[in-house]
């Protein structure tokens, strides 16, 4: 099913709902999910390839444990 006969669905079924407050409901949602943005659409090239880069360090286990993290912090501030 294509773009245009989705919507043309999504339509009909609409147009079918007598409920003021069902369809009070859906608009929230859509509107919800129309407007909702996702952050990684907004990270330039480079940021993505940082961020490629680290999910792939997690998955090869090159992490850090929380206490080394916060030990870091500490050091960190304190430059």
């Amino acid at each position: 099913m294509n773009k245009s006969e989705k919507s043309k669905k999504i339509y009909r079924l609409l147009e079918g709902i007598e409920d003021d407050a069902v369809l009070n409901q859906v608009m929230e949602n859509v509107t919800f999910y129309a407007n909702k943005k996702d952050i990684i659409d907004e990270l330039e090239p480079d940021q993505l390839k940082e961020l490629d880069k680290a999910i792939e360090e997690a998955g090869n286990k090159e992490t850090v444990s929380w206490d080394d993290f916060k030990k870091e912090m500490v050091e960190w501030r304190k430059k």
